[in-house]
């Protein structure tokens, strides 16, 4: 763990918040989860769920029986991350230019690597989708507020009795909502 005069994990958060995609990066030969890393994702976590993917990088690297236990093993230790039954997708494959080492899974790693393309294509139209689903979010969340703010406005007395009527109106607020 290094020693970081900021809070690292917060600084993702803000970072992961206003981003369209997340993307976890492993390799194929080091798995080994850190503590600092498990906190960053416990930390962007919450709200982010739909934006977070994996990437194996260098799953050429490895021979296919090997590759098996590397894909299992990365897919339990995010099932224990995220604790969920449904683990994120996890692309495969070898992220560079040059030819694979092993080409047993090369249909995989071809497939893989197009579905990533392919979701990077479109992140423009699903972010404007994924800003329009908060902003009905937020307009749902003021309705609701405004009907709260109503009823308890419906509750008051018009002329006199003021504060004897909001004491009661707040000692049976958890009551009625």
């Amino acid at each position: 763990r290094l020693s970081r005069e900021y809070p690292f994990s917060k600084t993702a958060k803000w970072f992961a918040d206003r981003s369209d995609l997340i993307l976890l990066l492993f390799d194929a030969h080091k798995l080994d989860i850190s503590d600092e890393f498990k906190e960053v994702v416990e930390t962007i976590r919450p709200h982010n769920d739909d934006k977070i993917r994996c990437v194996l990088n260098k799953a050429d690297a490895v021979e296919k029986d090997q590759l098996v236990r590397v894909y299992g093993s990365l897919m339990w230790s995010m099932g224990k991350l995220f604790s969920t039954p449904e683990v994120v997708r996890v692309y495969a494959g070898s992220f560079w230019d040059k030819p694979l080492l092993h080409n047993d899974f090369e249909g995989m790693f071809n497939a893989d690597e197009e579905w990533l393309l392919d979701e990077l294509m479109r992140l423009p139209s699903v972010s404007a989708e994924r800003k329009v689903n908060a902003m009905v979010k937020r307009i749902r969340l003021v309705k609701v507020h405004l009907c709260i703010l109503g009823y308890l406005r419906q509750q008051m007395p018009r002329f006199w009795g003021h504060a004897s009527a909001r004491k009661r109106l707040l000692d049976s607020l958890e009551h009625v909502f």
